[in-house]
């Protein structure tokens, strides 16, 4: 970064403590504020003339920013390494280091207008800058916002204060996926299930239900780099099966139930003899009156279990009762519709 770029940078509040260990991984969040400035890198002091781009607390969200994960405006990325938490700087730049800058805002605006409406959830395209290819082809079809593009067309000196909130290592937070290595995702999926078991014996099914979902996230991330029919993508679907029972348990639980009868299904796309499977989705599809799919399944369990013989039984009956219940009601209603 060629330092004789930077026209002005100053402290306006020093922080506290140590600066931080920035190595690869580390995750730092921070608020930031873009102005304008003249071709001559004046009209920063003027707040009656501040042509402010950004200002991510009028946003309502801070950005986030993981160390080596290619950044494009890497000015911030080495600026934030000299920076202690809580520290309030400012840096003027030469328009020459900020050419990225209208694409890690839109980016930016983006990502602040998806959390506030999803309620904080964001994906991997606000996270990952896009590439200067991905770049070139949006300067050709513009960025959206005009003063973007006019920032692209005719580019200005900015700048920018910045305030350090947090600092943390890569063992000190709960890593998103497209943040893992495929190391890291294999080891947090028996985790994941570890924790969702804890959970679910304590009867805390939903909260299970969170950290299943999770595992299964991790597995479908690790099957996109794997060609189906191979022995290593076999591997990994057998590792959903247990983790997709697990979640119809849970909806079951909680009267979710087409979700059960999905779940399920895809245990059997993978196991076709699975009688748990079976079993859950039998009880599902007798929850929402698909009476036909659910006496098919019973019958399979008791192919396959046939130890279970008296609890299918039960099921078989109780869906015979509800069947009759609803064809008198039927029959009421019919009644009434002909001789009203």
């Amino acid at each position: 970064m060629a330092l004789n770029l930077i026209q002005s940078r100053r402290v306006l509040y020093p922080g506290s403590g140590d600066i931080r260990d920035y190595k690869d991984g580390t995750k730092v969040t921070f608020h930031f504020r873009t102005v304008k400035l003249a071709a001559d890198g004046s009209g920063g002091d003027d707040e009656d003339q501040l042509q402010v781009i950004d200002d991510s607390r009028k946003c309502g969200k801070p950005m986030e920013l993981i160390i080596g994960k290619k950044f494009k405006l890497i000015l911030w990325e080495e600026w934030l390494k000299h920076m202690r938490v809580g520290e309030v700087s400012r840096l003027v730049a030469d328009q020459r280091l900020c050419t990225d800058y209208p694409f890690v805002s839109k980016c930016y605006r983006k990502f602040s207008h998806q959390s506030n409406a999803s309620n904080g959830s964001h994906d991997e395209e606000e996270d990952n800058i896009p590439s200067r290819r991905c770049c070139g082809m949006a300067l050709n079809a513009g960025l959206g916002h005009q003063d973007l593009d006019e920032l692209v067309t005719h580019p200005r000196p900015l700048q920018f204060t910045i305030e350090l909130l947090s600092v943390e290592s890569p063992e000190e937070y709960d890593k998103e996926l497209w943040q893992m290595s495929e190391s890291e995702l294999l080891e947090a999926i028996p985790r994941y299930r570890t924790e969702g078991n804890r959970l679910y014996s304590g009867g805390q099914h939903r909260e299970a239900d969170q950290l299943y979902s999770k595992a299964v996230a991790i597995v479908e991330q690790l099957l996109l780099r794997e060609k189906p029919g191979d022995e290593d993508y076999h591997r990994l679907e057998l590792l959903k099966v247990p983790l997709l029972s697990n979640l119809c348990q849970c909806r079951l639980l909680t009267e979710d139930y087409y979700p059960v009868i999905d779940f399920a299904g895809q245990v059997l796309a993978i196991d076709p003899n699975n009688s748990k499977a079976l079993y859950r989705k039998a009880r599902a599809e007798g929850k929402v009156w698909n009476l036909v799919d659910s006496r098919r399944d019973y019958h399979r369990v008791l192919e396959l279990e046939p130890s279970l013989e008296k609890t299918v039984r039960k099921e078989l009956a109780a869906l015979d009762v509800l069947e009759k219940e609803r064809d008198v009601k039927d029959s009421k209603l019919l009644k009434g519709k002909l001789f009203s």
